[in-house]
């Protein structure tokens, strides 16, 4: 089994969140931030560079220079947790391996990687480590190599439709998390059933 972290494990996209919070840091409409935004992620994602060498990036593009740690505290505290994901690690049956697939960076990774509700998972596989980004085929064969199991051995559990195709692509069991996701978890994993709670849970 293995999750996407944003978008799954919080409630939106951590993009998102994180756009609104430094267009509030800087004074503008997030709707004007957030393409400028999006293109620097991409680069820091696969890894181009560190917080601040983002931050410069970000200033540079958009010709505001807000303080690096003012930047900083924005940026990390804009994750807004899905408490229903972590609860659903926590239920998986004991004989379940448990891997992550992030398109992410590096000050988010660590966080990631020290929370204990994650104990259960093994595997952390994070685009800014590998030097790629999902959708590309590259990255889900590095989380196969990092379960050491073979694609139709895996389900993999993402926000973003383009994802979850490019992981059936190779074979993996894609399931889209959206409003939908109680259903599309029973029928994709049948042997597995949600807690009630969880069951009952909005996701979208």
């Amino acid at each position: 089994m293995a999750f996407d972290w944003g978008g799954v494990f919080t409630v939106g996209t951590f993009d998102s969140s994180a756009v609104r919070a430094l267009a509030r840091l800087v004074g503008v409409e997030a709707r004007a931030l957030e393409p400028t935004y999006l293109a620097l992620m991409a680069e820091f994602e696969a890894g181009a560079c560190d917080l601040p060498g983002f931050h410069e990036r970000f200033c540079a593009a958009t010709g505001h220079r807000p303080d690096l740690e003012a930047f900083r505290s924005a940026f990390l505290g804009a994750v807004r947790e899905r408490r229903e994901a972590y609860e659903l690690v926590d239920a998986l049956p004991a004989g379940v391996r448990v891997g992550m697939l992030s398109n992410n960076v590096a000050e988010l990774c660590d966080l990631v990687r020290s929370d204990p509700r994650l104990g259960r998972v093994s595997a952390f596989v994070f685009s800014n480590e590998i030097g790629v980004r999902k959708p590309d085929p590259a990255a889900y064969e590095a989380l196969l190599a990092a379960l050491d199991a073979e694609a139709g051995e895996v389900v993999f559990v993402d926000d973003n439709p383009a994802n979850v195709a490019a992981a059936r692509e190779l074979g993996i069991v894609g399931v889209l998390l959206d409003a939908e996701f109680p259903r599309r978890w029973r029928e994709a994993v049948p042997g597995i059933a949600l807690p009630d709670a969880l069951a009952g849970a909005y996701w979208g």
